[in-house]
């Protein structure tokens, strides 16, 4: 069928729910100035502009965040069963605070002390009802004897001891449970 005014789609524009919808009607006459369709919206205010654009760069800031948690969970989980040893810092053997240190360095290129009491004090602190992956667990006097990583679902990976390396416990297991000393957050968002 070919255009001409007579069969025309005309727009008509009917709210429903506080939404203006536009729905095609046909049309037997030639076209008028009452078929265009009428916006009633007012155009966005500055406040609100500034508001939206807010919220968008929270948006973005959060979805970085979580991609740096999942490097460091999937870095970590990478070095799982590796060596124990006092004092080194991988790729190869670790002690807590080298294994925390190395998983920062080679997931997001961050700097971290080689020692779990002056992590702590770099670290945010956060209650541990609101972890999330990556945040460091800290234990004993002023978090100076052990840290571990969080990995969610209530668990953790750490370099325990020469006996056992590498490997995921969780958070609740009795030994660190009685020990904790506090968490905190590096990767904001």
């Amino acid at each position: 069928m070919a255009f001409t005014p007579a069969n025309s789609v005309r727009l008509a524009t009917v709210a429903v729910a506080g939404a203006a919808l536009v729905l095609p009607t046909q049309v037997t006459g030639p076209a008028t100035a009452e078929d265009t369709p009428v916006t009633t919206e007012a155009a966005p205010t500055m406040a609100q502009k500034r508001a939206q654009a807010q919220r968008q760069k929270r948006a973005a800031a959060r979805q970085r965040a979580n991609r740096a948690r999942s490097s460091l969970v999937r870095v970590a989980l990478n070095q799982k069963g590796e060596r124990y040893v006092a004092g080194a810092s991988g790729p190869n053997a670790f002690d807590c605070s080298g294994f925390t240190m190395w998983v920062y360095k080679t997931a997001l290129g961050r700097y971290l002390p080689h020692y779990s009491g002056a992590q702590m004090d770099k670290a945010r602190r956060v209650s541990p009802r609101n972890l999330k992956p990556g945040d460091l667990l800290f234990y004993g006097a002023g978090g100076s004897q052990h840290v571990s990583m969080y990995i969610g679902k209530g668990k953790m990976i750490h370099a325990t001891n020469p006996s056992s390396g590498v490997r995921v416990d969780s958070i609740r297991m009795g030994y660190y449970r009685a020990r904790f000393a506090g968490a905190g957050r590096i990767v904001e968002g």
